[in-house]
Formats: C-alpha cells, sequence, structure tokens
C-alpha cells in the first residue's frame, strides 16, 4: 500500500502509530504538512513513479523520510532513535537511498534488542515509511500535555530556533514554557496556538500527548508529530496512588488480617487484570480450592453467616496473596482459633472468636479436626495414586494443539466462547489436584522436618532436605531443562523441544507473557552455552540407614511421600499449562480484533466480553487500561514479603534499605560460590553477549521458563519463594547454591562480586 495521508482507510492500523495518527489528523483538518505512506518498500517503476508523482504534486518540496514500525510511539514505547530518520531529501536518488535504508532500519540491532526487550520479539514486525514535506521551521519544539517528571504542572513544551532535530537529540539547552510562564522569544500569542492545538490532538486521541511541532517564517504553526506521552508519571502521583492503596487495605480490612502470597511467588512483580482474575475465580466458591478443600476433608465454602462468599485471594499494591483470616472457618467453621504466621503458620486459641455460634459448633468442628488430621496421616499414599490416576486420565483427554495462531481463523464469537470456557474450565476443574497436592506437600514437609529434628538436631535439619531434594527428585521441570540445555547446544533439537515444552516460557503464571513456541529460537537466546544439567546423586535409603534409629521406617516412608508429592506436583503443572496457555492465545486474538492488543491483559474476563459483545466502547476501556498501568507503575516501588501482616503494613511501605551486613536471607540449594551480580527482572532484556561466565543470577523470583539464565549462571538470589518452591527445586536439581533474600534486587548492584552461601543463606560481598 502506498497512499496519501488524506487517503488512508481509518482501519488501517498496521501502518503504525506515527503514520496513523499524522493520517487521521489530517484527515481532520489539523496543520499536518502533506505526506505519503509507504507499507512495503517499492518493488517495480510502478510503485517508484506513484512516489515520484506524489512528490511532483508537492512541487518537489524537501522531504523528511521517517519509519512507522508496528508498536512504535505506542503510550508504552516511543522507540525514540530507534529507527531511521532522513532530513531534507532534495533529489530522487537520495530519496530511494533514505526509503531503502528506513526500511532496513528494522532490523538493525539496537531497534531488534528494543523490541526484545518491550515487545518479546525481534523479527516479523511490520514496518512502514512516511514521507513527509519538510518546514522550512523558524522554531521547532515538543508539546507535552502534562509535564512528564511532574504531571501536577499540567502542559509544557520545550523549543529551540530552527530544526527540532537538535532538540530531541539534546544537542541544544531550550526555551520552555507553561500555561502561565515562559522563556525565549516566541510570543504569548504564538504559544498559545501551540498550547491549543495540543489540547485539541489530546481531545481527539482521548488521551495525554507527545506533540512536535514547528512554526516558519510567516508563523504558521504546523503539527509534525503526535503520541501517547510513554512516561507521564511523577513522584507525587506514585505517592498518592500508593497512599489511596494503603487507604484502601487500612479501611477495609481487619486488624488481625495477614496474607501469604507464597503459592503466587514465581510471579515476578505485580500480575496483569486479567491473570489475577483467573486465579481469583480459583480461590472463590465453587472454584477449584474449594473443590479441593472438600477432597481433603475440610469445610470448604458453604452458604452459612462464618463462611467467606466471595474470593479469598486478594490483590495487595497489585501482587495477589492468599487472605488467611479467612483460611479458618474453610476449614473447620466457626471455632474460637485463628491461624498465626509465626514461625510458621499455626492454629492459635482466640478468645475474641468465642461466639454463641462457635460454642455450639466447637464440638462438631474438634471431631473434624481429628478426622482431617487423622486422614493426612493415614491416606496420603491413597490421594498420591488417585491423582496419578487422574493425571493419566486427563493427558489422555487433553491434547491441545502447540500453536499459537490457531484462532485466526475462527469467527470472534467462537473465540470468545472457547475464552470463557477455557478460562471456566482452569479456575473450577483444573487446578484441584495441583492444590490438594500442594496442601498435602506441605503438611508432609512439616511432618519429615520434625521428625529429621529429632535425629539429626534443629541445625542440620534443613541442610538435609536440601540435599535430599537435589538429588532425590527427579521431576518433569527436571527434563525439561534438560531438553531445554541439549536444545540450546544443538539447534537442530529444538523442534522436539517445542514440540514438547512449547506451552511454557518465562514468567508462565502471567498470561501476558510469551511461550516458547511464541519465543522461537529467540527463546535460546544468544552466546556461548554451558553444558547439560546433569543429576547430582546422593543414595538417601543408605544414609537414612546411618542413623541408626527405630524411626527409620518412617523416615523412608514420610521421604517416599514427599518425594512422590513433589514430583506428581510438577506433572500436574507441565499439563494444566497446555490449557493455560490457550487463555492467551484466546485473549491475544481478541486483542489483535478489537485493536487492543497486549493491552488485553489489563482488562477482565467480563470487560472483554463486554467489549466483545457490544455493552462497553473500547474507548471507555482504553481509560480503564491507562488507569490500571499507571497503578501497577506506582506499585513497582513497594516492596512485600511472602507473608504480610496488616499491622506491619506501615513498615513495608517504609522500604528502607538493610545495610549489607545483614544480608542474610534463607538457604534454599546447597552451595557457596564467588561470581558477579547481574541484576534481572524480566528474561528477554538480557543481552547474553555481555553475560560473565560467573553471573550470578538475581531476580524479584524465577520460574522454570528461566531456565536459559539459570544455565548460564553460577547461583541464584531471589526475593520470594520457600524451600519448596519451583525456583528451589530447579536448583538444586541444576546443583546451583540459591538462596531467598529479601530486597536484593536493591541491597545489591549490578556488577558487584559477591559471596553466596547456599548453606546458611548469606551474601557477602567479595572484592578482594
Amino acid at each position: 500500500m502506498i497512499v496519501d495521508f488524506n487517503e488512508l482507510p481509518m482501519d488501517a492500523l498496521q501502518v503504525g502509530s506515527k503514520a496513523y495518527v499524522l493520517a487521521a489528523m489530517s484527515q481532520k483538518g489539523m496543520p499536518v504538512p502533506a505526506g505519503l505512506i509507504l507499507s512495503h518498500l517499492p518493488q517495480d517503476e510502478n510503485d517508484w513513479q506513484i512516489v515520484k508523482s506524489w512528490w511532483q504534486k508537492q512541487s518537489m518540496q524537501p522531504l523528511a523520510v521517517r519509519s512507522s514500525a508496528f508498536g512504535e510511539d505506542s503510550e508504552e514505547m516511543s522507540f525514540a532513535g530507534q529507527n531511521q530518520t532522513f532530513l531534507n531529501i532534495k533529489t530522487f536518488e537520495s530519496l530511494k537511498e533514505a526509503i531503502l535504508a528506513c526500511f532496513l532500519s528494522v532490523d538493525r540491532e539496537a531497534s531488534q534488542s528494543y523490541r526484545q526487550y518491550f515487545m518479546g520479539e525481534k523479527t516479523d514486525v511490520p514496518m512502514n515509511v512516511v514521507l513527509q514535506i519538510m518546514v522550512d521551521a523558524k522554531y521547532a519544539g515538543v508539546y507535552f500535555s502534562v509535564n512528564p517528571t511532574h504531571s501536577e504542572d499540567g502542559a509544557v513544551l520545550e523549543y529551540i530556533e530552527g530544526l527540532g532535530e537538535a532538540l530531541v537529540s539534546g544537542q541544544v539547552d531550550p526555551y520552555q514554557a507553561s500555561k502561565k510562564e515562559s522563556t525565549g522569544p516566541l510570543t504569548r500569542d504564538i504559544l498559545e496556538k501551540v498550547f491549543l492545538l495540543g489540547e485539541k490532538i489530546e481531545k481527539t486521541l482521548t488521551q495525554q500527548i507527545d506533540m512536535e511541532w514547528a512554526i516558519d517564517s510567516s508563523n504558521e504553526l504546523f503539527l509534525l508529530q503526535a503520541r501517547p506521552i510513554t512516561a507521564a508519571r511523577s513522584e507525587t502521583t506514585q505517592t498518592k496512588l500508593i497512599e489511596k492503596e494503603r487507604k484502601r487495605i487500612e479501611e477495609t480490612m481487619n486488624e488481625d488480617t495477614w496474607w501469604d502470597g507464597q503459592t503466587f511467588a514465581e510471579w515476578t512483580g505485580q500480575p496483569s487484570r486479567l491473570t489475577y482474575e483467573v486465579w481469583k475465580r480459583a480461590f472463590a466458591p465453587g472454584g477449584a480450592f474449594d473443590d479441593s478443600l472438600h477432597e481433603l476433608g475440610y469445610l470448604g465454602f458453604s452458604e452459612r453467616e462464618y463462611s467467606p462468599h466471595e474470593s479469598i485471594l486478594d490483590q495487595i499494591f497489585g501482587r495477589a496473596y492468599v487472605n488467611m483470616a479467612k483460611m479458618v472457618p474453610l476449614y473447620f467453621g466457626p471455632i474460637p482459633y485463628r491461624i498465626d504466621p509465626l514461625p510458621r503458620p499455626h492454629l492459635k486459641f482466640d478468645w475474641h472468636k468465642i461466639s454463641a455460634t462457635g460454642i455450639f459448633n466447637t464440638p462438631k468442628s474438634l471431631w473434624k479436626m481429628i478426622q482431617v488430621g487423622w486422614n493426612m496421616s493415614a491416606n496420603r499414599r491413597t490421594w498420591i495414586e488417585k491423582s496419578r490416576k487422574e493425571l493419566i486420565e486427563y493427558k489422555s483427554k487433553m491434547q491441545y494443539p502447540q500453536d499459537s495462531d490457531l484462532y485466526k481463523s475462527w469467527e470472534t464469537s467462537e473465540i470468545l466462547i472457547r475464552f470463557q470456557k477455557e478460562v471456566d474450565n482452569f479456575s473450577k476443574i483444573r487446578l484441584k489436584w495441583p492444590l490438594v497436592l500442594v496442601v498435602l506437600i506441605e503438611a508432609t514437609h512439616q511432618s519429615l522436618r520434625t521428625i529429621l529434628k529429632s535425629i539429626v538436631g534443629a541445625d542440620k535439619v534443613e541442610d538435609t532436605l536440601q540435599r535430599w531434594m537435589g538429588a532425590g527428585l527427579k521431576t518433569a521441570t527436571y527434563e525439561m531443562n534438560r531438553y531445554f540445555s541439549k536444545a540450546q547446544i544443538e539447534p537442530k533439537k529444538r523442534k522436539f523441544f517445542f514440540s514438547r515444552y512449547g506451552h511454557r516460557g518465562p514468567g508462565e503464571l502471567e498470561l501476558s507473557h510469551p511461550r516458547w513456541q511464541e519465543l522461537s529460537e529467540n527463546a535460546f537466546g544468544s552466546g556461548g552455552q554451558n553444558a547439560e544439567v546433569l543429576h547430582s546423586k546422593v543414595d538417601i535409603e543408605t544414609e537414612i540407614k546411618t542413623y541408626k534409629t527405630f524411626k527409620e521406617a518412617i523416615v523412608k516412608e514420610e521421604w517416599g511421600l514427599l518425594k512422590d508429592l513433589l514430583e506428581l506436583r510438577e506433572q500436574w503443572k507441565m499439563e494444566i499449562l497446555r490449557p493455560y496457555a490457550h487463555i492467551r492465545y484466546t485473549a491475544l486474538e481478541i486483542g489483535r480484533r478489537t485493536n487492543l492488543g497486549n493491552d488485553i491483559f489489563h482488562l477482565t474476563m467480563e470487560e472483554i466480553s463486554s467489549l466483545v459483545e457490544g455493552e462497553l466502547s473500547l474507548e471507555s476501556l482504553q481509560t480503564i487500561i491507562r488507569e490500571r498501568k499507571e497503578e501497577l507503575n506506582a506499585y513497582k516501588s513497594v516492596y512485600l514479603p511472602d507473608v504480610l501482616l496488616k499491622n506491619e503494613l506501615a513498615k513495608n511501605l517504609d522500604n528502607k534499605e538493610v545495610g549489607l551486613d545483614s544480608m542474610r536471607g534463607v538457604a534454599l540449594s546447597h552451595g557457596m560460590v564467588k561470581g558477579h551480580v547481574r541484576i534481572v527482572n524480566n528474561p528477554s532484556e538480557v543481552d547474553f553477549s555481555s553475560w560473565p561466565d560467573d553471573a550470578i543470577l538475581v531476580a524479584p523470583a524465577t520460574d522454570p521458563g528461566w531456565t536459559s539464565l539459570l544455565t548460564r549462571s553460577r547461583g541464584v538470589i531471589v526475593e520470594r519463594g520457600g524451600v519448596l518452591s519451583h525456583c528451589a527445586i530447579v536448583a538444586r536439581e541444576m546443583g546451583l547454591p540459591a538462596i531467598k533474600l529479601p530486597r536484593a534486587t536493591t541491597l545489591l548492584k549490578e556488577n558487584d562480586f559477591i559471596l553466596i552461601d547456599g548453606h546458611h543463606g548469606s551474601v557477602k560481598n567479595d572484592n578482594a
């Protein structure tokens, strides 16, 4: 397609934000210099003649040639300086060269790396080129409808004499102006014209904008470019949003409320709204968690007044936490007990909870507690076998295709039905057995710890369990990592890897993150590869015999149960992530068709359904999306621990850094190693060409999808996750020392040379 600004169809969004906005504003009568959009490199003389004829109609005035790649100049990604611009083109031969160079610039390493970081992809990005009549600028500048660093200041602009390139490149210090004051030679009358044009465009686009403009020698004003502001947040705005959330928690939560976030420790940041809503449904009445409680003999949700009637999953500063204050009634009903979080979660008598209903129900509840306790002790093997049988049946039925493009040929109504069905099935059915196993794992782990403590002593319990779990387990995740490592070394094996594991990927619990099959070859990164992952070997049964204790049989039984439960949990996770990926694929296709793209993940299931069915407008949802993005960005500065107590919330929000002498955390995996720190929040941002051989990976959390980084690291430090987390198990299976250290990403600095001690959970700076 080669088309004039004034002839571009308004559904042709594929031309990129820059070209689309200029064409739209031109068609609405804004003062946009004449322009031509090229959606492809001219292929023959006929194409070039169309370009030349258009230019001749413009009296062959000098041209600017700019890129308009897909995603460029969007609300999140400015692509500032990533693709090329050519100014003052005066000959047809120069124009040909500039157009060719502009199309090729999308494949430059800088542009690819930018896309890899922000979009999770390097290739196949639609590229367009804009030709636009140059303005003989006497003055040129940039207008922001809100100050990008202090949004409370309102609209501001900067300008210089001559072309604006010197301004945007930072070569010249600009004059500045706001609604109230200004510097420089432009009169208030002319500045007012710029402010009025900015306000008109902001109203037309219904969002805050960044506008490039120019004034010629006749004092005529021209619009050169307009785009959403990419960083219109101030510290004041962030503070207000944080205070608003704190106030909400203070006013709506009981004083004795506390939350457990360990179930979701793999989420490296705040989940998108869609991801949170999917899991929130699982912890609501009738959800998979309710079903898992019934399976284990607990009460679960009920219609009684004492039972919660909504999800027990809360969102605290954008993160997902299980509200433990609501858990006791789900276990045994209205008993005068609460769950205390420290030193480990346990039931504790609470006289404040004594009530007539509680007194009446206590005998029945105590009998229920005895029954469940007996079942937990005696019937774990039965549940394991039942879960294993269910898994075999599940695998035989759930043969999902590994194809993220599957839904492109479907009708929109069909995709919406499939999307709703996948969410419903995942939240109500597919999570049941994984959640049953989580409860059984915790109970068995505590039982084994108690027994081992009486044999090896309190100081050696964790050390012993770490060795056993590092050598004795052989999970589905271990097998996946082994295959990944082989495919990393031998590219011909990559198709086999994708066919088996393509539904998984970095940050896989977050629906907005791409799966490995979507990343394709980029999943393996570049640079040198480490050797294949090898499993450590320890004869656990022989070690147990050396204890020479009458508890030998009990230790073997408890260890065997824990091993089977952990391995079974990983097998279930491997399988349920297949349909989970299809929640992402259906949402993505709906996002593509509604022009929301990846922003679709900032909406709830109900909002997505209402959009498709025409009950909510795209404009109203875009406003909601912007607000949610702003909240999540503000919450990034808030550190919250795995276990959060409401009465300690103020202390957590203080976010005071701990001194380097206090860098002691929790040991997750054995070993001691020195290396250079590499802080990673998203695996797709990593440049492996600069990745050191002795890298210590430091991250908020990891999951099995971080394999490409784990295989290149000597050790791991995470801020979240316990000894039974996937991160801990993977680290032990790969023989990597690992610890959990709260605030690690702020305590440590990039390239610090440190010693991590996976035996004692400590970190020391070691610059000697």
